[in-house]
């Protein structure tokens, strides 16, 4: 007890220090926490699953567009499956995303998933009421969210919905994980609701755990004859769920349903991570060595009362224990009053869990330990003549300081760089035209309509109520004086894929593939710049255009030459009954379209080939009138409200659609910006304590120089030029780096910001101005002191 009241008496004698050494290592620490967790939460995503390690998903490659599918039944297939004795379980999946529920007259946009009964063998979700199993094909069962959504809080269980003609049962309702999840769905149907659901199955299999997945691999993932169509070439890879969630070859395929993370995101938080946890680290020791190198010839002393070692060691990690659990306490404060702007910089909450406290019990345990061995190493093991005589010494040998706070000042500039460049590079790519118009664009999911296959299925009846919807929606945007013009466009209106084009020397090129209409290249103002685009009467019928860059690459110089085909079908048709395939036979060339891009500005204008009809059903593309858009969206849900009764819908403009292809970038910039700001408020914290001691020993030195009649800018630039040349110093060995590792992050950019001079001198003017203005209390202090009292009192 006295050992612990010794402890702490020591840090409120030396309560400026402890106060500035507290305050920096909880900003530190704050900062760290609030990475790893969501580092965590990125590690460890569908947590609720059984046994994930064993869990393996089948990606079908058909010449380079990859999606999840089913494992080949047959090896007459012409694709290798592996042997299926390795598979335990299976559980097939289909996901329908923006399906239409009615529940009763009111209609409700949904994401769906028809999914086996075992699939809750596979996930395990907490039951919050009825039962979780899908032991017939009519019933449903929903997430606690949008049973709330659907009926309030009324209970769900036993009401009917309508999917299509489908009379469905709620049965079950589940609680959402605490954990990340791979899926967003808000209902869980039975696949054997309906015979075909017009989509590819997504197959989930639970294999033995010896399955060597690389072994499958090198078997399986070679280009082969894929068996329903002999022109294209498939193959298959095999990878565990875990890895489903990084997967990025599938990440473009899907808007909200399923959701994928980045591996190179987690790495950046990592790097910056391990950085905010070096100065925070740094800064507390070089601080508490100052407070330790005044306490030594109190150790000798102690020595020679005969104060054992283990004592000691014990009095130094007490010290380190309460110094360290303030500061953790601190930054969990900080934490919880800064958690609205963290959920909003993350794109979503870290909810609490035991990770909280396994790293809150870590830190408390491991910290104190580290550091209190270094002090004791340092300090505990000389002698006691040598401890009364190490502060005398000490005075000159400051190195090791400077040394620390050049680490300090390394990684606080390195961050402040990255931190610059990564926000120049978010405002580049903001701020570069796509080669489209954006502006007053709105896409809406108006139409309560399902997949085809669904609407197929539909009675005679239900089908012209379906349409007579549609024909009311259409009249009322037509009556609208706030829409300039709109028009039915695929929801993913900018989305393609890439597939084999031959020319007509035989050669044979990958072009990106879009699917659009003659409506959509004039709302967006796609300009043709050879040829022309006639006018299309039916629906299958289309016209071929090629992008500037798609003519270079397949050797065309003039649009007369021009002529393609596919080695698979690019649409299919019913034409008097009979199915027909178009696109493999040569195409003459209607036009070239100058280039745009279609996607990120870093992947740069891909050679593509545009397949343009009259128009196409989906989602609808509304340009507002100039000036009129804030009162469109109401206009919108009052239709929604007069045809499906109901204002629920989804929509989403077109300048935040290219802005949510950046968000990484955006989140990067961001993560940069906050946290380099931190490392320099907490280097700055560290500056502030160092120089208060060693500004304060070199007073008698000062006194000398004012009597031999040094200035005040003589004593200031004494006093500041140290650490003037340490944060020079720092500069010269953070420059390269930042621009190394912006050269490696960069490389695959197609488009990406210039690299400057500005870049590099603005983050370092902005530490040296912050540096300068935290040493100016102290050096200011220190030149106005009396000479005669410093020898005084020395």
């Amino acid at each position: 007890m006295n050992t612990l009241r010794y402890a702490l008496r020591f840090l409120l004698r030396a309560r400026t220090y402890t106060l500035i050494n507290l305050l920096g290592l909880a900003f530190s620490l704050a900062c760290c926490i609030i990475l790893l967790r969501y580092i965590h939460r990125e590690l460890t995503v569908d947590a609720h699953g059984q046994d994930l390690s064993t869990i393996v998903v089948p990606l079908r490659d058909i010449e380079g567009t990859v999606y999840p599918g089913e494992n080949p039944v047959r090896e007459s297939d012409g694709v290798f499956a592996f042997d299926r004795k390795w598979i335990r379980e299976q559980c097939r999946v289909v996901e329908e995303e923006n399906a239409s529920i009615f529940s009763g007259d009111r209609a409700f946009q949904s994401d769906l998933f028809a999914v086996d009964s075992t699939f809750f063998h596979f996930f395990s979700y907490q039951v919050v009421e009825g039962i979780l199993a899908l032991s017939r094909p009519d019933v449903a069962i929903l997430t606690e969210k949008y049973a709330r959504r659907l009926f309030g809080k009324e209970s769900p269980i036993g009401k009917k919905l309508m999917y299509g003609k489908w009379t469905l049962t709620v049965i079950g309702v589940l609680k959402e994980p605490v954990c990340k999840t791979t899926w967003n769905f808000d209902l869980l149907v039975s696949r054997q609701l309906k015979p075909n659901w017009g989509k590819l199955n997504i197959e989930l299999m639970r294999v033995d755990p010896h399955l060597n997945l690389e072994e499958v691999n090198k078997q399986t993932n070679v280009y082969r004859k894929y068996p329903y169509d002999e022109r294209a070439l498939c193959r298959y890879r095999y990878i565990g769920w875990k890895d489903f969630y990084f997967e990025s070859s599938i990440a473009d395929k899907y808007n909200r349903i399923f959701q994928f993370g980045n591996r190179n995101y987690v790495y950046i938080l990592l790097g910056v991570d391990i950085f905010l946890f070096l100065i925070g680290i740094l800064s507390f020791v070089n601080l508490y060595s100052v407070t330790m190198l005044k306490r030594t010839r109190m150790y000798g002393l102690k020595k020679v009362f005969g104060i054992s070692r283990g004592r000691l060691f014990v009095e130094m990690y007490l010290e380190n224990l309460l110094m360290m659990a303030g500061a953790i306490l601190l930054a969990w404060g900080i934490i919880e009053l800064s958690s609205r702007y963290i959920t909003h910089l993350f794109g979503e909450s870290v909810p609490g869990t035991f990770f909280d406290w396994v790293l809150t019990g870590s830190l408390l345990v491991v910290l104190p330990l580290l550091a209190s061995f270094v002090f004791y190493v340092r300090y505990g093991l000389k002698n006691p003549v040598s401890c009364m005589r190490f502060y005398q010494a000490g005075k000159s040998k400051s190195v090791y300081r400077q040394v620390f706070l050049f680490i300090q000042y390394a990684i606080t500039m390195l961050l402040m760089i990255l931190a610059f460049y990564f926000q120049h590079h978010f405002d580049f790519l903001m701020h570069t035209s796509h080669g489209y118009t954006t502006q007053g664009i709105l896409s809406a999911d108006l139409y309560r309509e399902n997949s085809y296959s669904a609407y197929e299925s539909l009675t005679s009846e239900q089908q012209q109520r379906q349409w007579a919807c549609r024909e009311a929606i259409n009249q009322k945007l037509d009556e609208c004086p706030f829409i300039e013009s709109w028009m039915t466009s695929s929801r993913d209106f900018l989305r393609g894929y890439f597939t084999d084009i031959i020319n007509d020397k035989g050669e044979k090129f990958p072009l990106y593939v879009m699917f659009t209409s003659t409506d959509f290249m004039k709302m967006l103002g796609l300009k043709v710049k050879e040829g022309q685009i006639g006018e299309i009467d039916s629906y299958e019928h289309y016209q071929i255009a090629l992008n500037e860059t798609a003519m270079k690459t397949l050797g065309y110089d003039t649009l007369e030459k021009a002529a393609v085909r596919s080695v698979s079908p690019l649409w299919i048709a019913m034409v008097q009954g009979k199915v027909v395939e178009y696109g493999t036979s040569m195409m003459q060339v209607n036009a070239v379209v100058k280039d745009f891009f279609p996607q990120r500005l870093t992947d740069g204008v891909p050679p593509m080939l545009l397949v343009i009809s009259s128009n196409s059903l989906g989602a609808a593309l509304i340009k507002a009138v100039p000036g009129r858009e804030k009162e469109l969206v109401p206009y919108l849900k009052k239709i929604e409200q007069e045809v499906y009764h109901t204002d629920d819908f989804t929509y989403q403009w077109m300048d935040d659609k290219v802005a949510e292809m950046y968000k990484d970038d955006e989140r990067t910039s961001d993560i940069y910006t906050l946290f380099s700001y931190m490392a320099i408020w907490v280097s700055c914290l560290g500056l502030l304590g160092i120089s208060l001691f060693e500004i304060r020993r070199r007073y008698r030195e000062i006194a000398i120089r004012k009597v031999n009649g040094a200035t005040r800018r003589d004593l200031y630039l004494l006093l500041v030029r140290r650490y003037l040349l340490v944060q020079l110093l720092a500069f010269v060995v953070a420059a390269p780096v930042a621009w190394l590792m912006i050269q490696h992050y960069t490389a695959t950019f197609v488009e990406k910001a210039p690299v400057t001079v500005g870049l590099f001198l603005i983050p370092f003017l902005v530490v040296m101005v912050l540096s300068v203005l935290t040493l100016y209390w102290q050096m200011n202090r220190a030149s106005r002191i009396n000479p005669s009292e410093v020898m005084k009192s020395e």
